[in-house]
């Protein structure tokens, strides 16, 4: 059995994710705003399926960088006390996420941005919009 099929390796790899998500979730989506947060990670894991589609699965064990999912998104300010509670909530939501639990309430949307932004330039249409933060998914 090779290294990469090790059931060991790939819940190693799991939790990385779900750490990296989390992470991504606690920098990008508003203070105790979990509607947005579950969007941002459903919206992550629809371009990590989109990518996965697109190059037939080639990058599938490679680790996915979520941060670049939320590129065009602000980055919150920190505030200490709250952040162990807010970091808590965000590894819930990855890991539900991940694990491919819970409806998708973007309804299959892959790019996010600020809602003020313009439109992404490739034929792309709004799905959802909360708060500040547009969902945009494939015309």
């Amino acid at each position: 059995m090779s290294a990469r099929h090790h059931p060991l390796a790939r819940a190693i790899a799991r939790n990385s994710e779900r750490a990296a998500l989390a992470a991504a979730l606690a920098r990008h989506a508003p203070r105790g705003a979990v509607r947005v947060a579950e969007a941002l990670a459903a919206a992550a894991m629809n371009r990590r399926r989109r990518h996965d589609r697109l190059w037939n699965g080639a990058f599938a064990d490679a680790p996915q960088p979520f941060d670049e999912a939320f590129a065009g998104l602000p980055e919150q300010p920190a505030s200490s006390r709250a952040d162990a509670a807010w970091h808590a909530i965000c590894r819930r939501i990855a890991a539900r996420a991940i694990a491919g639990a819970g409806p998708d309430p973007t309804g299959g949307a892959y790019c996010v941005l600020p809602a003020d932004a313009a439109p992404p330039v490739h034929a792309r249409r709004l799905a959802l919009r909360i708060g500040a933060i547009a969902f945009y998914r494939d015309a």
